[in-house]
């Protein structure tokens, strides 16, 4: 804490740019900001779920991406300082970039707004690392990223995990299931997967802190577009209160850390690397809200995530 936030600021900025000598630490920077991206999930979650209990989804979408837009926009400022280099304008790739990213951004936190209205905070992070199937295999269709053998049992596994989540009854009630947080949650993993891989594809072209602050300035501008003018007045102010908290440690913080990992891995092995989010929100939201999961979707979700985590297990040395 005596460093202050100048310090704090000056590491982010060395550490967004600065490269890697050897291909071993790179990989381990990767991983620790996969980690740091995975304790932002696992502390946006809880206040994310109050928020939306309060008051209105598309409100609590509305402020969360305007939080993290605020904030973005500071670090960008702060890195220039540090730096002590000038804006430069903006570019092409990185306003389409953004752009694209912001489509994606949107529509996933208003899916996860639905979603965690239904679910507990841990049973939605759990979900969500359903993204580990859909990084995967767009990152194997479209970036042409290898994808090996064992993914698609640990996927076939976590498939398998999925059902069991959903509960007895539930599987075969198709207008239930697309009602249902839990269709949600996928909807929302898928759209993340979306944005995992196009930062992927664009990383090594792209301003990552400038692109992150203008995704998150044009997903409040199609927010906009596409609902009425709120009430500023009716708006609770504990929801604003949540949202906040949930925007400082999710889109802001933790998806920026999750850009950065994708600069030196993989995007399903930033995916995978960040199971233990489902894991520290059961138990934060154990502690905070008193939330335990039933017997089926605790056992759904260990079965989801033994699946995802098959593809990280060691390999032996005579396949290497």
């Amino acid at each position: 804490m005596s460093r202050g936030l100048s310090g704090c600021a000056h590491d982010v900025v060395h550490a967004i740019h600065r490269p890697m000598s050897t291909s071993g630490r790179s990989r381990r920077l990767g991983l620790l900001w996969a980690l740091f991206s995975a304790v932002g999930g696992a502390l946006m979650v809880i206040p994310w779920k109050l928020a939306n209990e309060i008051g209105d989804p598309g409100i609590s979408v509305l402020l969360l991406l305007l939080t993290a837009a605020i904030g973005s926009t500071g670090l960008g400022l702060a890195q220039r300082v540090v730096g002590r280099s000038l804006p430069r304008g903006f570019r092409r790739i990185d306003l389409a970039v953004a752009a694209g990213l912001a489509v994606f951004t949107l529509a996933g936190n208003h899916a996860s707004a639905i979603a965690i209205q239904s679910l507990s905070p841990a049973l939605l992070n759990v979900i969500m690392r359903f993204d580990f199937v859909f990084v995967a295999v767009l990152g194997w269709l479209l970036l042409g990223e290898r994808v090996e053998g064992r993914f698609w049992i640990g996927a076939a596994i976590a498939v398998g995990g999925l059902v069991v989540l959903q509960g007895p009854g539930d599987v075969s009630d198709f207008s239930s299931f697309f009602d249902s947080g839990t269709f949600y949650g996928i909807a929302a993993a898928a759209f993340f997967s979306c944005m995992a891989i196009l930062t992927r594809r664009f990383i090594h072209r792209i301003d990552t802190v400038a692109v992150n602050s203008m995704r998150l300035w044009f997903s409040v501008i199609f927010w906009f577009a596409y609902n009425p003018l709120p009430d500023i007045a009716a708006i609770p102010v504990e929801q604003v209160g949540y949202t906040t908290l949930a925007a400082i440690f999710g889109p802001f913080l933790g998806r920026l850390a999750l850009m950065n990992s994708a600069r030196h891995l993989e995007a399903r092995v930033t995916t995978l690397a960040t199971l233990s989010t489902p894991v520290m929100t059961l138990v934060l939201a154990f502690f905070v809200l008193g939330d335990w999961p039933l017997l089926h979707q605790l056992l759904g979700g260990a079965i989801m995530i033994g699946g995802i985590a098959i593809p990280l297990l060691p390999r032996p040395a005579s396949s290497r």
